[in-house]
């Protein structure tokens, strides 16, 4: 090969390595091809760049179509809606013609493609190019023929040697450590799945609750645990398999990125993070790794801020996109918990960001994460807690009350709603079902206060009425209970237990 055209073609190559607004993409083992972005005034542009000579025309025409088929790929990798992709040949001499079929080019409605070549003593043209990109021309008039091809030699091995630190420093970021942790929490949530089925079904919302699943009232009364628990708990084997599959491919890369005590502390605070988001803006019963594995996504994401280049040559645009899918998906598909998955993704980032990646402690940014994560749980917490209305808890919490007074688990039916007494609720169906279990269990005096309270709250709820009579009666408050009757009837008065406890009364 000439040296002049190894001499351009390396400095050039030098020059693109050395500069921010140059984001290399890939380079082949030998650096004879190289891929790089080139960023100027908010437009991208794809460069290609090869340092290869083709005996026929035919090849030529080959490798091109190889290349545009490949920023192709890019380019929807990428979600862009066009492309500039430049490709540049620097090559000894023109390829021959062949007689044969020639090769097609493709024709990509969406790239604007230009292909350069610089061949022989031509390729000082290239310099050109190198004021186009903002590059520093070399000067070969003062080398000879030999001093350029020892030049050459030595930019080629700066050149090689860049590419060998930075891909073995690209192995060590993802080679950290081993997966232990994920392992664990793969076996953690498939013996609870199996323990769910044992005990009852994991799809039924009653056995959900009883072992842990995220359920307002409960957490309202303190269950703080129901914080942490949801992780390993899934509903059904469908949700299981989902999350363990997704678990195995994103656990095991980010801990072997970060490593077995920051995965655990990254995992841990983005579940609770993700239960953390539920509670906050969802009433519905969950469960679920989603929300911490969001958070391995977070941690990916960490790299973007502090690499952006790694990043993006590696699994950034795959990333990226599946965040975008899986959010999209949990927006378009009923019951998929979006609230949990979109706190995850951010509880990952901040703890990504307070432990930082292994041997590259940034303590400008782990110390303000700490603290803004802090400031974050705490006015989530509070606002849960104090500020956040409860009402749109109660139709799921009144239907889930009487599937335990239908399973007489009244104590469990009470406790359920009492969180909602305690805010002071106006909804009399709050105040009827407890006192109804209240009942059951032969607290009558707590049992009529309730009852008192759901007809104060609904003067046309007839039941309550009815069955504020009864206890009434059963505590020998007979004229309360007269008066009650009465009050039911006026509503109902075609109602035959209520003329049948009127008539009892006053008989």
């Amino acid at each position: 090969m000439s040296a002049m055209q190894d001499y351009y073609y390396w400095s050039f190559i030098h020059g693109v390595q050395h500069k921010k607004e140059y984001s290399l993409i890939h380079t082949n083992h030998d650096g004879t091809e190289v891929w790089f972005d080139y960023n100027r005034r908010g437009e991208k542009t794809t460069f290609r760049v090869a340092r290869k000579t083709f005996s026929w025309e035919n090849d030529f025409q080959k490798d091109q179509v190889l290349a545009l088929e490949r920023a192709e790929g890019l380019r929807k990798q990428r979600f862009q809606r066009r492309m500039t992709f430049h490709n540049i040949y620097v090559m000894d001499f023109e390829p021959l013609q062949y007689e044969g079929n020639e090769q097609k080019n493709l024709q990509l409605k969406k790239m604007k493609v230009k292909v350069e070549r610089y061949i022989g003593e031509q390729v000082y043209k290239m310099e050109s190019l190198f004021s186009l990109l903002d590059l520093a021309a070399p000067n070969v008039e003062r080398y000879s023929e030999e001093e350029l091809f020892h030049q050459a030699h030595q930019i080629r091995y700066e050149v090689l040697s860049k590419i060998d630190a930075e891909r073995k420093e690209e192995e060590k970021l993802f080679q950290y450590g081993k997966p232990f942790f994920t392992y664990i929490f793969l076996a953690a949530q498939i013996l609870m799945f199996l323990f769910l089925e044992w005990k009852g079904s994991s799809e039924d919302p009653l056995t959900l609750i009883e072992y842990g699943a995220k359920y307002n009232p409960l957490i309202l009364e303190g269950e703080w645990w129901r914080f942490f628990m949801p992780i390993i708990i899934h509903i059904g084997v469908f949700h299981l398999l989902m999350n363990s599959l997704a678990l195995y491919y994103l656990g095991t890369l980010v801990e072997r990125m970060y490593g077995n005590a920051r995965f655990l502390f990254i995992y841990i605070l983005a579940g609770f993070a993700g239960v953390l988001g539920s509670f906050v803006w969802t009433s519905s019963l969950s469960a679920g790794a989603s929300g911490a594995i969001f958070g391995c996504f977070g941690a990916l994401l960490f790299l973007a801020r502090t690499n952006p280049r790694v990043f993006f040559r590696t699994i950034g645009y795959n990333v990226l996109a599946l965040i975008v899918i899986n959010l999209i998906f949990g927006l378009v598909v009923p019951g998929i918990d979006n609230a949990g998955h979109i706190g995850g993704l951010i509880g990952g980032f901040l703890a990504a960001s307070i432990v930082s990646l292994p041997k590259k402690p940034k303590l400008y940014v782990q110390i303000p994460a700490l603290v803004s994560t802090i400031l974050l749980v705490m006015g989530l917490l509070y606002y849960g807690f104090y500020v956040r209305t409860t009402t749109s808890d109660e139709p799921y919490a009144l239907s889930l009350a009487n599937e335990y007074i239908e399973q007489k688990e009244y104590e469990v039916a009470i406790k359920s709603l009492d969180s909602f007494v305690e805010r002071d609720t106006n909804n009399a169906l709050i105040y009827y079902l407890r006192g109804y279990a209240y009942a059951q269990l032969k607290e009558y005096e707590r049992a009529e206060q309730d009852l008192r309270e759901s007809v104060r709250f609904n003067s046309n709820f007839h039941e309550g009425y009815y069955y504020l009579a009864l206890l009434n009666a059963e505590l020998n408050h007979i004229d309360e209970a007269k008066d009650n009757v009465e009050k039911a009837l006026a509503i109902e008065p075609a109602n035959k237990k209520y003329q049948n406890l009127q008539r009892k009364l006053n008989g």
